[in-house]
């Protein structure tokens, strides 16, 4: 009984992180991009590019937290003796590390945007970091999609 509820408590984790992330990529990212290439309006393209760096951030925490969840719910199974899985543990750990980083990059993106104003935006530091935070969230959700596809015991 006990495994089925951590299992369930684990499905809503994975679900919050591949379905925020789907909706992030799929849904807010182009809206906002649209008006980030816009460049007549400075003041509605910096507005736009924070909302970008917040919405992202708000997503990462929530991100955050339930993969920490996922990570508390692997050691309650190694402690319990329930069946676990040292691959699972160690995807979880590493998409936690990669939310860390995210947390570093975004920190760095909005610093640069408050310091620098309208010349941060579509700067080539900027967009470097911006890239690098894309691949990080393609990442964070190929792993999030191969924990929850694949079964727990390989």
């Amino acid at each position: 009984m006990l495994e089925v509820i951590l299992m369930s408590i684990e499905r809503v984790s994975l679900a919050i992180i591949v379905g925020g992330g789907i909706i992030m990529a799929a849904c807010v990212r182009p809206l906002l991009l649209q008006q980030l290439s816009r460049k007549d309006r400075t003041e509605i393209v910096k507005s736009t590019e924070a909302i970008s760096i917040n919405a992202w951030n708000r997503y990462n925490k929530v991100a955050f937290v339930a993969t920490t969840v996922m990570m508390v719910l692997d050691f309650i199974r190694i402690g319990m003796r329930i069946q676990y899985s040292y691959w699972h543990l160690g995807l979880v750990a590493i998409i936690l590390l990669l939310l860390l980083w995210k947390f570093i990059v975004d920190k760095s993106l909005k610093k640069r945007l408050l310091e620098k104003g309208d010349a941060a935006v579509n700067s080539s530091e900027q967009n470097k970091e911006h890239r690098l935070v894309e691949l990080l969230s393609k990442i964070i959700l190929v792993l999030a999609i191969i924990l929850t596809v694949l079964p727990f015991q390989i």
